[in-house]
């Protein structure tokens, strides 16, 4: 799983990544935001989820230590992170902002 999350990251596009926990309310809720996101913008970023149990080394490495946890990243670097469940509105506004 660290190999998928390391190419996924690498990938010089914009990639959105929820990090999650089957056992967090609010990470469950913004699963259909996302959808959201994907549907209004389409190619412009790649939206993926990540299972942080099966994540060990990258929850020390992306410093996660609460969920649930957005991460921007492009070119391969972490431009943005929340931990705010945002509306479709707010996380595309914050895309658009930074989009390289």
């Amino acid at each position: 799983m660290n190999h998928e999350i390391n190419t996924v990251i690498q990938n010089n596009e914009l990639i959105l990544i929820n990090f999650k926990s089957s056992s967090c309310d609010p990470c469950e809720m913004i699963k259909p935001t996302l959808q959201q996101v994907k549907n209004s913008i389409g190619k412009r970023v790649e939206i993926h989820t990540f299972e942080i149990n099966q994540l060990p080394f990258k929850i020390n490495h992306l410093q996660i230590d609460s969920l649930p946890l957005l991460a921007l990243f492009a070119n391969g670097k972490l431009i943005w992170k929340t931990r705010e469940v945002l509306s479709k509105e707010e996380i595309i506004k914050k895309m658009l902002e930074i989009e390289p």
